[in-house]
């Protein structure tokens, strides 16, 4: 079962009604105790250039996990359905992503924008989840970052996680990554090596995001 998943009210520039958002699929049973040390190799071998390229089932985009993902989840969405995949390294951080259409033009610009209150509104949804929001803000128009403190609500555990919500062509886009550790830091630099791996294909290479292969 899922230890933390949002669902917000949140609608793109100009726009209303209520999309799922989820963040970083951190479950309950890895949860582990601070004194449980990670191995150096194991953060060299993680952090090295040996990544997984995950390709999207429809060719959108693709993007690199430190190991290979599984799919963990497909429930409905609003429109379309919300798949979800993820993994789980050994030193304690989960990797994922998930995305949904919202229907609508993708050309237009709310469908590509988010609106002025987008960072207030996610951020008064994690907090309803009692989620403590140690920042967010915005990146560019259409990306928002979120550092979170997650409290699970099986076993007291604190969770530190980084969530990147992006909107292009009427598609939202959840990128999350954290802490499965109770109170260890979230590793942001592996964090931002996936999330800026992340790579929109173009419709004349869209067949080559239709595999997934792994890289040096």
């Amino acid at each position: 079962m899922a230890l933390f998943v949002m669902v917000i009210a949140l609608g793109p520039s100009g726009a209303s009604g209520a999309y799922v958002n989820n963040t970083a699929g951190l479950d309950a049973p890895q949860t582990r105790t601070s004194e449980q040390k990670t191995p150096r190799k194991v953060i060299s071998k993680r952090l090295g250039l040996r990544w997984y390229i995950f390709g999207s089932p429809d060719g959108d985009f693709t993007i690199t996990f430190p190991e290979k993902p599984t799919l963990k989840q497909v429930e409905q969405g609003p429109v379309t359905l919300i798949r979800s995949y993820e993994t789980t390294t050994a030193d304690g951080t989960t990797f994922s992503v998930n995305f949904q259409d919202i229907g609508g033009d993708p050309n237009a610009r709310e469908s590509n924008e988010w609106n002025r209150n987008s960072e207030e509104t996610l951020a008064a949804a994690d907090r309803a989840q009692n989620t403590r929001v140690i920042q967010t803000h915005r990146l560019a128009r259409n990306i928002i970052e979120s550092e979170l403190l997650l409290n699970s609500p099986i076993n007291g555990a604190e969770l530190n996680s980084l969530r990147r919500s992006i909107i292009r062509r009427a598609r939202i886009y959840t990128l999350g990554c954290g802490s499965v550790i109770d109170k260890k830091p979230v590793d942001k630099h592996a964090c931002e090596k996936f999330f800026n791996s992340m790579r929109f294909v173009t419709k004349q290479e869209s067949h080559k995001a239709h595999s997934a292969f792994s890289c040096s």
